[in-house]
């Protein structure tokens, strides 16, 4: 493969994902985690991670959540889809309180994370606001650094190199199928091992040059 990434390039997607990682890991943290991509669907990662930091520094547990239902729209109003963000955050609080799915995950993260690809169907099945995308990103941030969220940077990306790709614009062209998301993380995972780097790492140099990184910034990578 042409070397489209440098060496600089992966080491600023590595210290991202330190940035992303969970820790410490626990139930609590993993709830956290949750919300934060909920809230990163069709926003501005600037904007996601204050309106995340605003939302988990006043509400600290789903009890919390669903007791003050009013309080969290008024903290998420300026999102995009903040009544459909409302609903997805309620419903994660109460799958939260309900299932076992979170302890699961804990517990294979603390181990093998062996089963990765079963608890994301599982999330995207249970779990409100996390389709594939944000259900790897969750994961991810568990240390699964095989589980690709295949967002817009990566479908671009592989347009680019000249995959037929269908790259939604939710005008025209609706979201990609699971058939498809499962294909196209396959093909990361294929150049991840050209590079020699997780598919993780390769996912997030892609979103960094597509995005600029967001949050994120040169003197801050400098620094790693």
């Amino acid at each position: 493969m042409d070397s489209y990434f440098t060496k600089k390039d992966f080491k600023n997607a590595k210290w991202v994902i330190k940035q992303e990682s969970i820790d410490p890991l626990t139930e609590k943290s993993l709830f956290t985690k949750g919300l934060y991509w909920i809230l990163s669907s069709s926003e501005n990662h600037k904007k996601q991670v204050r309106i995340h930091t605003q939302l988990t520094d006043k509400f600290k547990s789903p009890e919390a959540i669903l007791t003050d239902q009013q309080g969290v729209y008024d903290i998420i109003k300026t999102s995009r889809f903040p009544n459909t963000k409302k609903k997805y955050i309620l419903g994660f609080s109460e799958f939260y309180l309900e299932s076992d799915l979170p302890e699961r995950i804990l517990e294979d993260a603390y181990n093998s994370k062996q089963y990765g690809f079963e608890l994301r169907e599982e999330l995207v099945k249970k779990a409100p606001g996390l389709g594939r995308k944000c259900g790897s990103g969750l994961l991810q941030s568990c240390g699964y650094d095989y589980l690709v969220p295949v967002d817009i940077w990566v479908l671009r990306f592989l347009e680019d190199f000249g995959y037929e790709v269908k790259v939604p614009d939710y005008k025209t062209v609706g979201g990609i199928t699971k058939k498809e998301y499962f294909k196209y993380e396959k093909i990361i995972s294929g150049m991840a091992k050209e590079y020699e780097v997780s598919p993780v790492v390769l996912q997030a140099a892609i979103w960094l040059e597509g995005s600029g990184g967001g949050v994120y910034n040169q003197t801050t990578f400098s620094e790693f």
